[in-house]
């Protein structure tokens, strides 16, 4: 019985195969159904019949747009056809699958733009959703130690400040090679601003100095803007860059003495560095 069975469906495929039918599609869309027995010079000879003897069909090669045959082999007569359905296809279809893309990311910022200074970080992403619109940033950042002198006040400064910054970012394209995402990052930063003080006394003509550690806070929120470029699989650069309101700028000396700042806008520009897995 199961001889019997395969011997049907090898001879059905067999059939099949046999009268398969090339399809030639004119460039005014319409087809013509077919078996081509010979594509010349200037025309194409073709069959409509399966018979042997049956009568050959002339169909001139400038009025064909490609030629569809039985075997799943495509020929093209127009080749700009041919380029821009190649060119349509790609645009349809993601350069980059979703399920090529790893889910995690980690990035290196050598150069972080902040309104406290320049400085540098590491961060870890997670895609949270199979079709990729959404993600978890998870930015750490340390800044330059910056210095300054204000001459008229004989007062030297030098701050450093660590910020942590967890982000929702949403993708509304998803993921691909260039990916754009958007989305809230609520900031936190600790540090700290030793104050050196110059005090001259004209009446004694003795300057005297003083040191001075105070701790610094600061806490806002601002709205970044996220362009990645998937230059691989699994490298990539990044580029972002936000603008929103710093609601704490607290500095604390003297152990019970602090200054609180009004709220200002703030902004930061970052240039990263990634491996995804």
């Amino acid at each position: 019985m199961n001889r019997i069975a395969t011997l049907t469906l090898l001879l059905s495929l067999l059939f099949t195969a046999a009268r398969a039918q090339d399809v030639m599609v004119r460039k005014n869309g319409s087809t013509i159904d077919g078996k081509v027995v010979e594509v010349g010079i200037d025309k194409v000879l073709y069959k409509i019949s399966q018979e042997a003897n049956a009568a050959n069909f002339a169909i001139r090669k400038n009025e064909l747009l490609r030629i569809e045959f039985g075997n799943g082999q495509t020929i093209w007569f127009d080749k700009r056809a041919e380029r821009s359905r190649e060119r349509s296809r790609e645009r349809n279809a993601p350069i980059v699958q979703d399920e090529e893309l790893g889910k995690n990311k980690i990035d290196v910022s050598p150069f972080k733009a902040l309104d406290s200074g320049p400085g540098f970080g590491i961060s870890y992403e997670r895609i949270l959703d199979k079709r990729g619109y959404f993600g978890l940033l998870l930015p750490f950042t340390v800044t330059i130690p910056d210095s300054y002198y204000i001459p008229t006040i004989g007062e030297d400064a030098d701050d450093q400040m660590y910020y942590f910054s967890p982000s929702l970012k949403v993708y509304p394209f998803g993921q691909k090679r260039v990916t754009y995402a958007v989305g809230p990052t609520l900031f936190t930063g600790i540090g700290t601003r030793w104050q050196y003080n110059n005090r001259y006394d004209p009446t004694t003509g003795v300057t005297t100095s003083t040191e001075e550690k105070r701790d610094r806070f600061r806490m806002g929120l601002v709205v970044n803007n996220y362009v990645n470029f998937q230059i691989t699989p699994h490298f990539q650069i990044g580029l972002s860059a936000g603008v929103g309101p710093r609601y704490i700028d607290r500095e604390t000396y003297r152990s019970s003495t602090y200054r609180n700042r009004r709220m200002e806008i703030t902004g930061e520009f970052n240039f990263s560095l990634g491996f995804r897995f």
